[in-house]
């Protein structure tokens, strides 16, 4: 649970990046007892260099453009693309992508396809969760390798799995908020499509297209993963 401390000259000079730093780690509440808690988090490091430009973080940073690399290493790979397709779900309010993720194994023909029930994912409504892509990179390696699970899994269901539903959050270093500084998680009953594309889309054309179809969705799981 100890920050991470980054160095421009540790990484410059020996390839070091983010790393566990500090001590005196505290988390209190420092707001009178009546009325909304406010708590502070507080704790003591030492900067390695002097004249050296350094940077903190609660959890390791996974970026829009992290996604953006790990997606294409996927849709370049001549395997993993067979069980895998990318497509583009929809713009965001700042006009980045937002990727939706197909995998499942090719059936016999489309009926058996369509039998499929379809299990969703998502992570990164709050921008400030990068745990939750970390996790999902996890998943992600796993449901598409040659693991005996994977293969049965893929054999059985179809998942619908969108990385990163907060881009625009994720990219101006917001933590829980989208660009027009709203909680995106408390707003899936949005009719708003101009608004909240991110969570209308997923909403729409992955929730309930699946639910509404032959397949019906069998789970939807969200990563939230906080650090406290």
């Amino acid at each position: 649970m100890k920050p991470l401390l980054y160095s421009q000259r540790d990484a410059q000079t020996c390839g070091v990046g983010w790393r566990r730093e500090g001590g005196n780690i505290r988390y209190y509440r420092c707001s009178p007892e009546e009325g909304q808690a406010m708590y502070c988090l507080t704790w003591t490091a030492c900067f390695p260099h002097d004249h050296d430009t350094c940077y903190f973080a609660h959890f390791y940073p996974y970026t829009f453009s992290d996604l953006q690399r790990y997606l294409l290493a996927v849709a370049s790979d001549p395997v993993r693309s067979q069980y895998c397709k990318l497509r583009v779900l929809c713009s965001s309010l700042a006009g980045n992508t937002v990727y939706l993720l197909t995998i499942t194994s090719p059936s016999q023909n489309p009926a058996a396809t369509a039998a499929k029930k379809a299990v969703v994912l998502s992570a990164r409504v709050h921008p400030g969760e990068t745990n939750g892509s970390w996790v999902m990179r996890g998943f992600l390696d796993f449901i598409l390798s040659d693991s005996p699970d994977a293969q049965l899994l893929r054999k059985l269901f179809i998942f619908k799995v969108v990385p990163m539903l907060n881009p625009d959050g994720v990219i101006v270093g917001n933590y829980r908020c989208s660009l027009a500084g709203r909680d995106l998680n408390r707003s899936y009953r949005t009719i708003l499509k101009e608004s909240f594309p991110c969570i209308w889309h997923t909403r729409i054309k992955v929730v309930i297209k699946n639910a509404n179809s032959q397949r019906g969705t069998l789970l939807r799981l969200p990563l939230h993963i906080r650090v406290l």
